[in-house]
């Protein structure tokens, strides 16, 4: 099971209204798309972002910031920068001075879900690292820094029984050291790039990573059976297919070759990467980060999934969805380059959110709807009684994101991007190239990347 889950559910849901005797609506197939634009390997992303555009951003009710993130996502994707930066501000400013004392009344007395919609933490969080991100792209350092500043603010929003996760949103850290570089300022430089280091760990996450680990190598030993038998049957028989190649030979990534297969001629100019590091600590060291003049941000993964739990659902949990693309490492014209560091892990900060206010008034509804709705005469009155928890959320997020750095030689880049799985193994179908990256002299380029399933679709194996 990988990151295509959600779009076999959506495929899976349009079957059985069709089984049922009715066909899925034009909504509900273009909401189907929306949700599977980071799986699909033809995601319509300005179609999509266009249909939410008419269709739910110009409502502008209490969905509104939902929407806007999700708007935004696609914008991200299809690189389309500014579009997304209009709609985040937007949704930024009712984020921060938005209100409806009706509908949060309302609320705090049944369903959750009838308020105005703002978002958890980190997914606030994410929205200030966005625009940080866009002003930091667009030289606009000074409201870089205002922005990835108020996603740490966003992320000091957790809860005190989880008070030590608070300010550890690493992508802002991270990027607001090279704000600070581009300031001149290098004290806080060092600062922010020594929380952008750290990690604290949280319970029970060893034992999900082993999980994980053991979910991966099930996966990879039956993906290498079917990637045999359809090498197999590409290249043999009269219907051959040419340029097929046996990707059941994909090795793991302490195997990868210095120089790839398909980007001999490339490479053959010489290697252009100056300095790089696999290095933790240097990596995070501002003398390292002030000589990088190529930036490479990769979202990995889906959103953590939050779904509603109880009899009468009046609480919700976050899980980690499943995907495979875990280790990242970075090739330029051929040459291998070094591996991308993890800054961010969102269901990390989804599980560290704590414990607040609202849950105990969750918990509190929850359990006064359930023994009333027992009780003789007012029962059938009290089952009538919403007392659902907020299953919201913000659902084209990225599960993951890392970033490489490195100081290169003016020029076009091609740049190839190798990803692995929790073991190291190489999951060949998720190489992910981008060509014609321009680096000039004097200045930075700063490359956002998406990996998805078959985006590249070819994998040449190492001579033996």
């Amino acid at each position: 099971m990988n990151s295509r889950i959600s779009v076999l559910l959506s495929v899976v849901a349009i079957a059985c209204g069709i089984l049922a005797g009715c066909g899925p609506s034009e909504d509900q197939v273009a909401m189907a798309k929306i949700y599977a634009a980071r799986a699909d390997r033809q995601p319509t992303y300005v179609e999509s972002a266009n249909y939410l555009q008419a269709t739910r951003l110009n409502k502008h009710d209490h969905n509104y910031v939902m929407w806007a993130m999700e708007y935004s996502s696609l914008c991200m994707m299809n690189g389309s920068y500014t579009a997304a930066k209009d709609e985040l501000l937007k949704a930024f400013d009712d984020i921060q001075t938005r209100e409806d004392k009706n509908r949060t009344t309302r609320a705090a007395l049944s369903n959750e879900s009838l308020k105005l919609f703002k978002g958890e933490p980190f997914e606030r969080a994410m929205v200030c690292s966005y625009l940080g991100l866009i002003q930091y792209m667009e030289k606009d350092y000074n409201n870089a820094r205002i922005f990835l500043t108020q996603a740490g603010m966003a992320d000091a929003r957790t809860e005190e029984n989880k008070a030590e996760y608070r300010n550890d949103f690493r992508l802002a850290h991270y990027l607001l050291g090279r704000t600070y570089l581009k300031l001149g300022d290098p004290t806080n430089a060092n600062l922010a790039f020594k929380k952008a280091s750290q990690r604290i760990p949280r319970k029970g996450e060893q034992k999900e990573f082993k999980r994980i680990q053991k979910r991966d190598a099930k996966s990879r030993v039956k993906r290498m059976k079917l990637e045999k038998q359809c090498f197999e049957t590409a290249s043999s028989g009269s219907n051959q297919i040419h340029g097929a190649c046996d990707l059941s030979a994909s090795p793991s990534s302490n195997e990868s070759p210095e120089v790839l297969e398909d980007q001999l001629a490339i490479a053959a100019r010489g290697n252009p990467v100056l300095i790089s590091t696999s290095d933790k600590d240097k990596f995070f060291s501002p003398e390292f980060q002030k000589e990088c003049n190529l930036i490479v941000v990769v979202e990995t993964g889906r959103s953590p999934v939050k779904y509603l739990v109880g009899e009468n659902q009046f609480m919700d949990k976050i899980i980690r969805a499943p995907y495979e693309e875990k280790q990242l490492l970075v090739y330029l014209n051929g040459h291998k380059a070094a591996r991308a560091f993890p800054v961010l892990d969102m269901f990390h900060q989804a599980d560290t959110r704590g414990f607040s206010d609202k849950d105990k008034a969750q918990i509190a509804k929850g359990i006064t709807q359930s023994v009333l709705s027992r009780l003789p005469y007012v029962g059938s009155v009290a089952s009538y009684w919403n007392v659902k928890a907020d299953g919201r959320y913000w659902q084209l997020l990225a599960g993951e994101v890392q970033v490489f750095a490195a100081k290169v030689k003016p020029g076009l880049y091609t740049l190839d991007l190798q990803v692995f799985d929790s073991n190291g193994n190489l999951l060949p179908r998720y190489r992910t190239t981008r060509r014609f990256i321009p680096v000039v002299e004097g200045d930075e380029t700063l490359v956002l990347l998406h990996t998805k399933y078959d985006s590249d679709n070819i994998y040449f194996p190492p001579e033996k």
